[in-house]
């Protein structure tokens, strides 16, 4: 329930900013589900507002295996099996975020070198991978590639042309990976609708939406 509220709020806010500040950028990177820290990043892609910077996602990974096998199994098995969905085809969703077993939420990191400024925020992480033969089972190769997705919340706490906005957004793009290698690159586009925070109003605002993380 707190999880569909979440996503309710981050939609009306979303709405309600859009036309005020809203700033985009094509992201392009790697990471590795192995590593620890688990850190995906990487630098923007020519076409959006920021076309100069970075950026990060960094997936807390406390409790995890260090044995890679295990390792493995384990994020299959908490975060992705428990979400099939059948149908033409059908797919798994692997969801990192605190309702389904991370441990934290999942921080963002974006430097803007264009306009001259930091944000820093949280996200969430959806991953599909599609069951291409609609048995039920991964098969080799299924996991190789998909869609990515998930919802930003950008602090109050920014520097340069962003200090005192905040604001949601949300990233949709892909993956891919040179099997049985697990680095993994991906490829978004993130949207984002900030406001000034530094009023009495925004600050009850940005209050409420933090209530719903912790």
């Amino acid at each position: 329930m707190r999880a569909l509220l979440i996503v309710l709020a981050v939609a009306a806010l979303a709405t309600a900013a859009y036309g005020e500040d809203f700033v985009w950028f094509f992201g392009a990177g790697t990471g590795d589900f192995m590593d620890s820290p688990v850190v995906f990043g990487g630098a923007m892609d020519p076409g959006g507002d920021i076309e100069d910077g970075s950026w990060s996602i960094t997936i807390p990974d406390d409790g995890w295996p260090a044995d890679p096998t295990d390792r493995y199994t384990y994020i299959w098995n908490t975060y992705y099996a428990p979400n099939y969905t059948p149908g033409n085809p059908s797919f798994w969703k692997g969801y990192f975020d605190v309702e389904h077993g991370a441990p934290d939420m999942n921080t963002l990191l974006i430097v803007d070198d264009t306009n001259g400024g930091v944000m820093n925020g949280i996200c969430s992480v959806e991953i599909q991978v599609q069951d291409l033969n609609n048995d039920g089972v991964l098969d080799e190769g299924e996991f190789c590639s998909g869609s990515l997705s998930g919802l930003v919340i950008i602090i109050r706490d920014g520097t340069g042309v962003y200090d005192g906005m905040c604001g949601t957004g949300n990233y949709f793009g892909s993956y891919i990976k040179d099997c049985p290698l697990t680095t993994e690159t991906w490829n978004f586009g993130m949207y984002l609708w900030l406001e000034d925070c530094t009023t009495p109003v925004e600050d009850t605002t940005w209050g409420a939406i933090k209530a719903m993380y912790q």
